[in-house]
C-alpha cells in the first residue's frame, strides 16, 4: 500500500486552505508550495499535485462520504477531505491526530449509497440546475468529461520551430514522448505529464503550454501575414501569440487589456516567442479606443466569462461562481460587443470567444448583439460549439462575423 509523508499532506492541506478559504487561483498557489519545499523531487510534486485537484474537483461527493448527519462543517475542513482521498486512492492512513476520528467504514459504506446529480458529479446545486436548464441532457455528459483531469498539450511556435521538428527534439534531447493530435495542426500531446516551464526548449521560444480547444480560436480568425488584427481581450496574450505564429510575424497586432500586469506577461511571452508583430496597449483611454474605428481586419473578443469550459483544469472555479457573477459576466460581454465591433474594416471579420458552454454566455449574446443598431452592420457567418465530452479538451464557443460592405464595394479580406 502506498504511503504519503507528513511534509507531502501538509502541502496538501496547505494548498486546499488557500485555494478554498481564501480564494486563490489553484496552479499559482502549487508553484509557491513547490517553491516553498526545493527538497521535494518529481515524485512529491506530483501526488501533491494530484491530491489537490482531486480533492477539489471532487470536493462535494468527498464532503457526503465523510459527513454524517448534522456535520457538514466539520467534513469541510481540509484534513478530513484529504483523509477520503487517501481512503479512495488506497493510500495508508498514518497514525496523525488529524485522523484519529477518519471513519473509513462509513466512507466506504457510503460510496454504495445512490446520491443527488449534482452530489455524483461535485457541482453547486444551483449551478447544476442552471446548466441543466441552458443544456438539457447534454450537461450530464458534460459535466462526466469536465471532471476528468486535463492533459498537457503544447502549442509549437512556428515562427522559431515546426510540429515534427520539435517533436523529434523533445524525444531525442530529453526523452519527452509527443503525439501530434489530428485536427489540431500546431497542438502536441504529452504522454506523461511533466513540468516543462524550465526546459531549453520552452525558454527559446519554440512552444506555449496551452489547452488543444485554445488552440482552434486563433485559426478560427482566419488571419494572414501582413493583417491588422485586434485582440481586444489579451490578458497574458496565448492567442496573440498564436495569432503572431499564424502570421509569421508580418502585419500588426495590437493586444489589448484593462489589466496591466497581463500585458507585461504578454510582453515577456512575446521576446521569448521571437514574436515582434505586437504591440501592448493598456486601454481605458477613450480617445485612443475612438481611433480604432474601422481600422481592423480581424478583432478577436476573447471574452471575460464564466469559465465553465476549463473546470478540467481549474475546478475550483465551480466554488466559486455565483449566479450574480454570471449575470455581471454577461453585461460585461454585451458592453465589450458593442465597443469592439466598431474596430472591424468593412469586409473585416469580428471574433467573438468564449471558454463557456452556456448558451446564456455564447449564441444568445450573438443572436442579441445581432438585434442591437451596432450589430445590424454583420452577418454570422460561421459558430462552433467546442464541447469537452466531444473532444477531450476544453469547452469553448466561437462566432465569426463580418462587417458588411457598404455600397457594394468589394473589400473582403
Amino acid at each position: 500500500m502506498r504511503k504519503i509523508f507528513r511534509n507531502n499532506a501538509q502541502g496538501i492541506v496547505d494548498a486546499l486552505t488557500k485555494i478554498i478559504a481564501k480564494k486563490g487561483r489553484g496552479t499559482r498557489i502549487l508553484e509557491k508550495i513547490n517553491l516553498a519545499n526545493p527538497k521535494w523531487g518529481a515524485r512529491d510534486r506530483n501526488l501533491v499535485h494530484q491530491a489537490t485537484y482531486e480533492i477539489l474537483r471532487w470536493k462535494s461527493y468527498y464532503r457526503f462520504l465523510s459527513t454524517t448527519e448534522g456535520a457538514t462543517e466539520e467534513a469541510e475542513k481540509p484534513w478530513k477531505l484529504l483523509g477520503v482521498w487517501l481512503v479512495l486512492n488506497e493510500v495508508e492512513i498514518p497514525e496523525w491526530e488529524e485522523f484519529k476520528n477518519l471513519d473509513v467504514e462509513l466512507i466506504r459504506a457510503k460510496q454504495k449509497e445512490k446520491v443527488a446529480p449534482e452530489i455524483s458529479k461535485s457541482i453547486p446545486l444551483w449551478l447544476y440546475e442552471r446548466g441543466k436548464a441552458e443544456l438539457s441532457k447534454e450537461w450530464n455528459i458534460e459535466l462526466d468529461a469536465l471532471n476528468i483531469e486535463a492533459k498537457l498539450i503544447l502549442r509549437v511556435n512556428r515562427i522559431v520551430t515546426s510540429p515534427k521538428k520539435l517533436q523529434e527534439d523533445l524525444m531525442t534531447l530529453f526523452q519527452i514522448e509527443t503525439h501530434l493530435i489530428k485536427g489540431y495542426d500546431d497542438a502536441l500531446i504529452l504522454n506523461k505529464r511533466k513540468n516543462l516551464r524550465k526546459n531549453p526548449l520552452y525558454l527559446k521560444g519554440s512552444f506555449e503550454i496551452q489547452d488543444a480547444n485554445s488552440q482552434k480560436i486563433a485559426p478560427f480568425t482566419q488571419v494572414k501575414p501582413g493583417m491588422k488584427v485586434i485582440d481586444g481581450c489579451a490578458g497574458a496574450g496565448g492567442k496573440t501569440l498564436h495569432l503572431a505564429s499564424l502570421m509569421r510575424n508580418k502585419g500588426e497586432i495590437i493586444a489589448l487589456d484593462v489589466e496591466i500586469d497581463k500585458l507585461k506577461e504578454l510582453s515577456r511571452r512575446a521576446r521569448r516567442n521571437k514574436v515582434k508583430a505586437i504591440k501592448n496597449t493598456w486601454v481605458p483611454d477613450p480617445q485612443y479606443k475612438e481611433s480604432l474605428t474601422h481600422w481592423a481586419d480581424r478583432v478577436l473578443i476573447d471574452a471575460p466569462c464564466s469559465g465553465l469550459g476549463t473546470l478540467k483544469r481549474n475546478p475550483e472555479l465551480k466554488w466559486r461562481l455565483t449566479e450574480e457573477r454570471i449575470s455581471e459576466v454577461i453585461e460585461l460581454q454585451r458592453a465589450i460587443l458593442l465597443e469592439q465591433s466598431k474596430w472591424v474594416k468593412e469586409g473585416g471579420k469580428l471574433v467573438y470567444v468564449t471558454c463557456s458552454i452556456l448558451p446564456s454566455e455564447n449564441q444568445n449574446q450573438i443572436a442579441w448583439f445581432l438585434e442591437q443598431e451596432e450589430g445590424a452592420a454583420f452577418v454570422l457567418e460561421k459558430e462552433e460549439i467546442l464541447f469537452s465530452h466531444q473532444t477531450q479538451f476544453d469547452g469553448f464557443y466561437a462566432a465569426r462575423l463580418i462587417r458588411k460592405v457598404v455600397n457594394n464595394i468589394p473589400k473582403t479580406v
